[in-house]
């Protein structure tokens, strides 16, 4: 490996994360839309 692939590497790895972190929050915000739509009266 030289020194550029594990500048890649590590960027990537950043990138992963980040990426990561963004799909929990999206996934945390999913579910309490979901909460609050379920929790809301049914039409009659």
């Amino acid at each position: 490996m030289t020194r550029e692939d594990l500048k890649d590497y590590r960027y990537n790895q950043k990138w992963i994360e980040g990426r990561i972190a963004y799909i929990e929050e999206y996934r945390t915000n999913i579910t309490k839309i979901t909460i609050t739509l379920s929790d809301m009266p049914k039409r009659k």
